[in-house]
C-alpha cells in the first residue's frame, strides 16, 4: 500500500503544473470542493477477544492474540469518499471502507473451550479473524464557511466478521481428531456521528470525526466507536497528504443459531493517505 502511495505521488508530479499548482483558493480547498476522496493505509494495533458457545454451555472468551498468536499488528487499506450537495453544500454523503484479515498459530498452553469443542493443550492450533467495514453516512453542516465545517448526521455500518480455530480436539473417550470451527456474522447497524474540520491556512487542514452505535438489532446487541483525528497538507491544488489516527472498537453480542457468543475487537493506529478534491 505504501508503494502505491509513492506511485500516486510520482504520477502527480508529472501532471501539468497548471492543474496542480494553481492557487485559486484562499483557504484549504477540502472545505469548498464538491468531492473529496482519501486512499490510504492504516498501520493498526489489533486486539481480538471472541467467544463461541455450545448450546447451553458458555465457552471461553478467547484472546486470539495472546492464546493463538494471531497478529497484533497489521497494515490494511482504508478508503473514504465525501460528496457535498444542496444549498451552500451543507448536505454530505460519506462512504468508508476498510478490511483486515489477521491470521496466526501457536502451541496451546492450556485447553481451550470454543464452539462446543475442547482444543487440547500441547497441540498446535491455527486461527484467523477477519473484519470488513462498509460505512454510509448522511450529514448536515450546521456551521460551514471557508475555514470551518461542523456537522452531525446518521448512517449505517455494515459489519462482516469471521473467525476460526483449527486444531486437534478431544472427542468421545480419549480419541482426538483435527477440526476447524468457524463463526461468521454479517449485519447492518445504524449509527450517529459528528465531524469538525478547521483550515488555519490554504494548505493545512485539521479534521476529526466520531461515529457511535449502541443498538439491539435482531440477533445482535452491542456498541461501536469509530473515531479519527488528523492533519492534511494540500501539496497541490487537487492532491494532498493526510496523516491521521483512527480508533475502531466493536463490542458485540451475537445470538444466532450458528453462533452464540460475542466479540470485542479493537483496531487503532496511524493512517497515511493521499487525498483528492475537485
Amino acid at each position: 500500500m505504501f508503494k502505491q502511495i509513492r506511485l500516486w505521488l510520482a504520477v502527480a508530479a508529472f501532471l501539468p503544473s497548471g492543474a496542480l499548482l494553481a492557487q485559486d483558493y484562499d483557504w484549504h480547498p477540502a472545505l469548498s470542493d464538491t468531492f473529496t476522496a482519501s486512499l490510504g493505509a492504516m498501520r493498526s494495533a489489533d486486539s481480538f477477544k471472541i467467544q463461541a458457545n455450545a448450546p447451553g454451555d458458555p465457552g471461553d472468551d478467547i484472546d486470539f492474540g495472546d492464546s493463538l498468536d494471531v497478529s497484533k499488528h497489521s497494515t490494511f487499506f482504508n478508503g473514504q469518499l465525501r460528496w457535498k450537495f444542496g444549498h451552500s453544500k451543507r448536505w454530505s454523503l460519506w462512504g468508508q471502507y476498510f478490511s483486515n484479515d489477521a491470521k496466526g498459530g501457536a502451541e496451546l498452553e492450556e485447553d481451550l473451550e470454543w464452539d462446543g469443542n475442547t482444543y487440547l493443550a500441547g497441540t498446535y492450533a491455527e486461527a484467523g479473524v477477519k473484519l470488513a467495514v462498509t460505512r454510509v453516512f448522511l450529514g448536515y453542516s450546521f456551521v460551514k464557511n471557508e475555514r470551518n465545517d461542523f456537522g452531525v448526521g446518521a448512517g449505517i455500518h455494515n459489519l462482516d466478521i469471521k473467525a476460526y480455530i483449527e486444531g486437534e480436539i478431544l472427542i468421545q473417550g480419549d480419541s482426538t481428531t483435527n477440526q476447524r470451527d468457524e463463526v461468521r456474522a454479517d449485519q447492518i447497524l445504524p449509527n450517529i456521528g459528528a465531524w469538525y474540520n478547521f483550515a488555519p491556512s490554504k494548505r493545512w487542514l485539521l479534521h476529526g470525526r466520531v461515529d457511535w452505535i449502541s443498538a439491539n438489532v435482531g440477533d445482535y446487541d452491542g456498541t461501536l466507536w469509530n473515531a479519527t483525528a488528523g492533519v492534511n497538507f494540500q501539496a497541490w491544488r487537487h492532491v494532498g497528504l493526510d496523516l491521521s489516527w483512527q480508533y475502531f472498537n466493536l463490542n458485540l453480542n451475537v445470538d444466532k443459531t450458528d453462533w452464540s457468543g460475542g466479540v470485542d475487537m479493537t483496531y487503532s493506529g496511524p493512517v497515511l493517505a493521499l487525498t483528492f478534491g475537485w
